[in-house]
């Protein structure tokens, strides 16, 4: 059966947040980014349909994000608007540091929403996203309320990072948000930075970097999963060969991984491209065996899992049925109630449905 492409499409090139593991930090000075206009999105759309890469019958969501704040592009009604005329929906990503503005009869196109966390009190949370969490739940609270009576389906995940230094207030901020059509998905978190991982694999990290990660991130954790599954990956077929993504510039980056300064994996201007050069633009960047030599792409699901820390009581157990009712693929690694994580499956989906057009 083909597996759906994602495709994630960029339309704010902005960002609010100042996370310090994020690969914008590295263009801190330079990477402010843009807005992607509505003319252009649509013109990145028909482009999509005309290539056959998008189709109602294998994909119905385009994910609105990939290093950007969606919410920070003021035509996102326009956008969403466009998805609703072509019967498509969006998924968005989000810190919450600004108010979503949606205009009521849009908010059904959301099918699903996710609010990134780095902690449950100040100090945690700024020491990531260097902003007022006070804010951010009440922007939340806001969204909230009205996407449940507009758009009772839309599903909405907690993206919750787990660090150091945050551990102690993860049972805390499951509760809080404990209700309905809310999945708390907490995940160690990593250095978001796909060059700079990396080097944390080949162990070229600079030893100022080496100390501020090993103080915040759970690097042994890290480190043991990417060994076990170097391992396992010879011949793997990488997840990321199985999406699209465009930044709000229309060109079309190797992966998620990837943003539009590494300018040698950007593949080219997607309305101007084929699907043939696609096919093989994605298939012969150089830097794709050595990620996949390192273990990375087969690890990064799993590495996110670990055993929840103490605190849990009974929420453990309602915890862990439903983490596991969301996708029982993804039983955490250790848990007591748990089963080891299963290998991701194989990518490549893209590479097949290219295939038929020639």
């Amino acid at each position: 059966m083909h597996r759906a492409l994602d495709f994630y499409i960029e339309i704010s090139g902005k960002c609010n947040a100042k996370c310090p593991y994020c690969a914008r930090q590295r263009f801190e000075q330079r990477y402010s980014g843009k807005n992607m206009s509505p003319g252009l999105f649509e013109q990145i759309l028909n482009r999509l349909f005309e290539l056959e890469l998008l189709d109602h019958d294998h994909v119905s969501t385009i994910k609105l994000y990939n290093w950007g704040e969606p919410f920070l592009n003021p035509e996102i009604n326009e956008i969403l608007g466009i998805l609703k005329k072509n019967e498509l929906y969006a998924d968005v990503s989000s810190n919450f540091i600004v108010k979503p503005e949606i205009d009521k009869d849009l908010l059904p196109v959301i099918s699903g929403v996710i609010l990134s966390l780095s902690g449950f009190s100040q100090d945690s949370y700024g020491k990531i996203h260097g902003a007022a969490l006070d804010k951010v739940l009440e922007n939340f609270e806001d969204f909230y309320e009205k996407i449940r009576r507009t758009a009772p389906d839309t599903k909405i995940s907690i993206a919750w990072h787990r660090y150091t230094f945050n551990e102690s207030e993860l049972w805390q901020a499951y509760r809080y948000f404990d209700r309905p059509a809310i999945s708390f998905l907490p995940a160690v978190a990593y250095l978001n930075d796909l060059p700079e991982m990396l080097s944390f694999t080949q162990g070229r990290l600079s030893e100022t970097r080496q100390r501020q990660a090993q103080s915040d991130l759970f690097l042994e954790h890290i480190s043991q999963g990417l060994a076990y599954h170097k391992q396992r990956s010879k011949h793997y077929r990488c997840f990321m060969w199985d999406q699209l993504v465009i930044d709000e510039n229309a060109q079309l980056l190797l992966c998620c991984g990837m943003n539009s300064f590494e300018r040698e994996h950007v593949l080219g201007n997607i309305l101007e491209m084929s699907a043939e050069e696609i096919l093989r633009k994605k298939s012969l960047d150089p830097i794709c065996p050595i990620c996949i030599a390192s273990g990375l792409p087969r690890a990064i699901a799993a590495i996110g899992r670990k055993p929840l820390p103490p605190g849990g009581k009974g929420d453990y157990i309602k915890f862990w049925s439903r983490f596991n009712l969301v996708d029982p693929s993804l039983s955490y690694l250790g848990s007591k109630f748990g089963a080891l994580i299963k290998d991701l499956p194989s990518g490549g989906s893209i590479f097949r449905k290219l295939r038929k057009l020639f």
